[in-house]
C-alpha cells in the first residue's frame, strides 16, 4: 500500500559537497507506521516544474521515535537531488512514504553473529541503518565494514562511522578504499572488485567466517563482488544485495 503523510523536514545536514542528510520529524500519531527494518529506504514526493516527482532513499538512521533520517546524493542530471540538495530546508514539509523494501537485516538480541558488509559510495546508507542496529541489539555480535570512496573527502558518513568506531572498538573493523587518494598502502589503494577482496582475502581477512554479507552499491560492483566472495568461502545462501536503487529514478 501506497501511504504518504506530509512530514516536516527537522534538519537539512551536509554530509559532503555533493551529499545531505534530511531528518523528518515523525509526528507521535504516525510513529508506528514508521517504523522501519534497517535496509528500507522511503519514498519522497514533490511536484517540481508542474510535474510529479518520486524517488526512493535509503534509511540511514533514526536517532530517536521521532525522527527518521535519509541521505540523498547529487546525482548527474538528477533534478530530485539537486531540488534536495539546494532547496529541501528545515520547517518545509514533504509527501513521504511509509518505509518499503526487502532488503535489510531485523536484528535478534540473542544471536551472535559475525557480518559482512560491502559498500560503495552511497551504498553506506543502508549499512549505517543496519550496522547500528545490529551492534546495538546484538551485543555478542560482530561487523567488518568495506568502505570504498574515490577519497576521503567524497566519503559520506565519515564522523558517524568514526563515532560507531568509538563506541564498539571490539566489534567492528572498518576498511576504508580509496580509488582516487594516496594510500600508505597498497593494499587500501583501488575500487572495489574481485581483484582487490583476493588481496585483502591474502592479507586481512578470511571471508569464510561471515554467516551474512550485505553488499550495497553499483549493480557491477554487487555481481563482481558476490561472485568473488563465493570463490573465497562464503556460502551464496549468506548474501544480501541492494543495487542503488536512488540512481534508477533521478
Amino acid at each position: 500500500m501506497t501511504t504518504f503523510h506530509s512530514l516536516k523536514v527537522a534538519r537539512v545536514e551536509p554530509e559532503t559537497r555533493d551529499a545531505v542528510t534530511i531528518t523528518f520529524a515523525i509526528p507521535q500519531a504516525l510513529q508506528a507506521e514508521y517504523c522501519f527494518r534497517p535496509g528500507q529506504h522511503l519514498t519522497l514526493k514533490a511536484r517540481l516544474g508542474g510535474e510529479e516527482l518520486r524517488r526512493c532513499y535509503s534509511i540511514c538512521h533514526s536517532r530517536t521515535p521521532g525522527e527518521i533520517s535519509v541521505a540523498v546524493k547529487a546525482i548527474d542530471g538528477g533534478r530530485f537531488s539537486r531540488y534536495a540538495q539546494h532547496d529541501i530546508q528545515q520547517g518545509m514539509e514533504l509527501e513521504v512514504m511509509v518505509p518499503q523494501g526487502h532488503f535489510g537485516y531485523q536484528p535478534q538480541a540473542e544471536r551472535q553473529g559475525e557480518y559482512l558488509a560491502i559498500a560503495a559510495g552511497s551504498g553506506i546508507t543502508p549499512m549505517m541503518a543496519i550496522i547500528s542496529a545490529t551492534l546495538a541489539t546484538e551485543p555478542q555480535s560482530r561487523f567488518t565494514l568495506i568502505y570504498g570512496n574515490r577519497s576521503s573527502h567524497s566519503m559520506m558518513f565519515r564522523q558517524a562511522l568514526a563515532d560507531l568506531k568509538d563506541r564498539y572498538p571490539q566489534r567492528l573493523q572498518v576498511i576504508h578504499l580509496f580509488s582516487q587518494e594516496s594510500m600508505d598502502s597498497d593494499l587500501l589503494q583501488g575500487r572495489i572488485d574481485g581483484d582487490k577482496l583476493r588481496q585483502l582475502a591474502d592479507h586481512l581477512l578470511d571471508f569464510s567466517r561471515f554467516d551474512e554479507a550485505f553488499i550495497c552499491g553499483p549493480a557491477a560492483m554487487m555481481d563482481e563482488a558476490e561472485a568473488t566472495l563465493r570463490e573465497l568461502g562464503v556460502a551464496e545462501n549468506r548474501f544480501i544485495s541492494n543495487a542503488l536503487i536512488h540512481q534508477v529514478a533521478m
